[in-house]
């Protein structure tokens, strides 16, 4: 009965998640155009930017087969998508928080999410991941994110199989990140952009002093954060300066992935429109694994 049980559970996580692909290969663009043109009804993208020539000429033949193309992004960065001369109607929000998202549904069964945004840096230059979903019930949990997020409202965590998902801004998508943090027992691995939360370090600290290895790679950008001496002390952290960290993900204990478009700062939890997903999945926190000490070993070299 108990191997029954735990086939099952296995089964289940399996149909959830169908795969993650990172731009370490440089076939990220590829991967999403391959996608998009497979669509027979509805497009909806949400993300900070859009800029990728490819992806943009392939919503613009999406947009004259009749495909309904629902696309919005952040008021900051529309200039950087009229220049690649988009046909379809795009989107935006003039609020003072980030339209931060990143996430593409098609026919509203394929669904897209990752720490990427959808342009040249994110796709072709960046370190970034991408979760791809095959499941109408995680299309719909994005679907009514994306209808929260152009409403400018808000909406409760929602769980489905081994995940959960929150919209932000989120003082409980933030505790529970570091309810999980505090959770971990053996291991917790790092790869982030933007590291200012306190809190957070505070409690990667805390592990770290009670044994737990807390390891990584950040962006070269927080060099210019107050934390700096913080990450530099107790953690092992390597500097990324070959690429820039897109990253915004912590694996724990190799079986739960926490990851989303949030970075670990008070505007990521506090302010803008994010999604972060907590999935426990021991098959995707190894990829994740992988992917972190392959940026730490291009550093390291």
């Amino acid at each position: 009965m108990r191997r029954f049980i735990i086939a099952l559970l296995l089964m289940v996580t399996t149909l959830v998640f169908s795969s993650v692909f990172f731009t370490d290969d440089g076939l990220a663009i590829e991967r999403i155009i391959t996608l998009l043109i497979g669509a027979e009804r509805e497009v909806v993208l949400v993300s900070y930017s859009l800029d990728e020539p490819s992806v943009i000429s392939t919503l613009n033949r999406l947009h004259d087969r009749g495909i309904d193309l629902q696309v919005i992004i952040d008021d900051s960065t529309v200039a950087r998508s009229m220049g690649a001369h988009p046909s379809f109607e795009i989107l935006t929000d003039s609020s003072a928080a980030l339209i931060h998202s990143k996430f593409i549904v098609i026919d509203r069964k394929t669904v897209v999410f990752g720490t990427g945004n959808f342009t040249c840096g994110s796709l072709g230059e960046d370190s970034n991941s991408f979760l791809v979903f095959e499941s109408e019930e995680i299309a719909d949990i994005f679907l009514d994110f994306y209808r929260a997020i152009k409403a400018g409202e808000a909406r409760p965590p929602v769980k489905y199989s081994n995940m959960e998902f929150f919209l932000c801004p989120s003082e409980e998508a933030r505790e529970r990140v570091i309810r999980e943090l505090l959770g971990g027992r053996k291991e917790i691995k790092v790869a982030m952009f933007a590291f200012t939360d306190s809190k957070i370090l505070a409690a990667l600290k805390f592990k770290s002093a009670n044994g737990v290895k807390v390891s990584g790679v950040v962006d070269a950008w927080n060099s210019a954060s107050q934390l700096e001496r913080f990450l530099d002390s107790g953690l092992e952290v390597s500097w990324s300066e070959n690429a820039t960290v897109h990253d915004k993900t912590f694996i724990i204990d190799a079986k739960t992935v926490v990851t989303g478009s949030a970075n670990a700062t008070l505007s990521g939890w506090g302010k803008n429109r994010e999604i972060i997903a907590i999935i426990y999945s021991g098959e995707l926190s190894r990829e994740f694994i992988q992917h972190i000490e392959f940026r730490r070993s291009r550093d390291d070299n």
